[in-house]
């Protein structure tokens, strides 16, 4: 049953990897053609990060309710909804259309990231980071066939007169759509009924009673993952949120861009298993240390790379998408065990509505601050905020006290 569970989750991951790496590549490009400039280009990622945040709130509220099933398979929906509507503001012209599209296109990229812990749902703690590694991992096939469908996809639409751009968002919309649908009818048992089975609360009370998030947040075993998640959002969107219009300012075609971006993700997501075996061996947080500093490198490369190499920004990207994976990785492990099972639901849609919001926080930014500063500027920016951030935790680690039960973690 874990099995099949562990396996639907892969699938659907695959498929909202997919549609997520579509948006990472056009989306910027869309606001720069509609707009004719580059300032607004990060409202694009902006846009999406805050349907992510909405989404993960309000999607985690109705799971604690309702189950991972229906709530996982209801963002997937929504997000079809915003790939019909950018599609159409592509079609139009529109910005302001555009930017409602890809709040709503956000949402998939919720249940994207919450599949990570349905997956811990239904994993002991022992090899917990491990099974989260193999569903993150799952993006990874999304991420290699995305450039080579939304390509042809974006071409096809352009012979039709239209946008090439619209033909991607269709790709996009579809992934999602088969995601859904899988879910409802693969997804079963639901996992957070597993999770409940394995870890009853005490009475009816404690699970009727609401999550006291603000509790939560209080412990240093709760903080130190929700913040980590945050920075290390922040460090990767303020720098790959603006290297679409960065390369495309040295004649890069959609498809190279998309290429590069490939790597990028590629970076973010297939050493996930390696990752949830290191966290599981090493400890969450030496881990989140050593992923820190790994974004640090990322963002040197990319700073002092010549755009012109392509191999040379491939694997600038790639580096940073490894570190970005480390922390992913580790602190989504660390945010599952430092909450009881009847915490879990709410307490990971906060960490990831904190994360997301910051990210498009971000992403403003990113877009505001090239023209002026220009693009390796922003990079070293990014990687110094990574650099204090692995120094802090260093710092601070002895604070982190999990619950007895799991000594080892750390």
């Amino acid at each position: 049953m874990r099995r099949r569970i562990i396996s639907t989750l892969m699938a659907t991951a695959a498929l909202g990897g997919l549609g997520q790496l579509v948006g990472l590549t056009v989306g910027g490009l869309l606001v720069q053609d509609i707009l004719h400039g580059k300032k607004w280009v990060g409202t694009a990622n902006a846009a999406a990060s805050i349907g992510t945040a909405i989404g993960a709130l309000t999607l985690a509220k109705y799971m604690q309710r309702s189950g991972r099933r229906r709530g996982l398979a209801l963002g997937y929906v929504i997000g079809v909804a915003g790939a019909i509507l950018a599609v159409i503001a592509s079609r139009q012209a529109n910005y302001w259309l555009l930017m409602i599209a890809l709040v709503l296109y956000g949402v998939a990229n919720t249940s994207n990231q919450q599949s990570r812990f349905a997956a811990a749902d239904v994993t002991l703690a022992a090899s917990r980071a491990r099974i989260v590694g193999l569903v993150v991992w799952a993006s990874t096939i999304g991420v290699v066939l995305g450039p080579k469908l939304a390509g042809p996809a974006g071409k096809r639409f352009q012979s039709l007169g239209r946008n090439e751009f619209g033909g991607a968002f269709v790709i996009a919309g579809l992934a999602f759509a088969v995601a859904a649908v899988a879910l409802m009818l693969l997804l079963r048992p639901d996992p957070l009924d597993i999770a409940r089975s394995m870890n009853p609360p005490r009475t009816a009370e404690e699970e009727a009673a609401p999550v006291d998030v603000r509790a939560c947040l209080s412990r240093p075993s709760v903080r130190l993952p929700v913040i980590t998640l945050m920075v290390n959002q922040v460090v990767m969107v303020s720098i790959m949120s603006v290297t679409n219009v960065h390369l495309r300012d040295y004649g890069y075609t959609t498809g190279s861009i998309g290429t590069v971006l490939s790597g990028h993700v590629f970076g973010m997501f297939a050493p996930s298993p390696i990752s949830g075996w290191l966290c599981d061996r090493i400890g969450r947080v030496p881990m989140i240390i050593g992923s820190c500093f790994v974004m640090v490198t990322g963002a040197l490369l990319a700073a002092t790379a010549n755009p012109t190499n392509h191999g040379a920004m491939i694997a600038a990207l790639f580096v940073l998408g490894v570190g970005w994976n480390g922390n992913f990785v580790a602190g989504s492990a660390l945010v599952t065990d430092a909450v009881t099972t009847h915490e879990r639901p709410r307490l990971q849609g906060v960490t990831d509505m904190i994360t997301y919001f910051a990210s498009a926080a971000a992403a403003i930014s990113a877009g505001l601050l090239v023209g002026t500063t220009g693009y390796p500027r922003m990079a070293l920016i990014g990687g110094s905020i990574a650099a204090l951030t692995g120094v802090l935790v260093l710092t601070f680690r002895s604070a982190v006290i999990l619950p007895t039960s799991e000594p080892a973690l750390l």
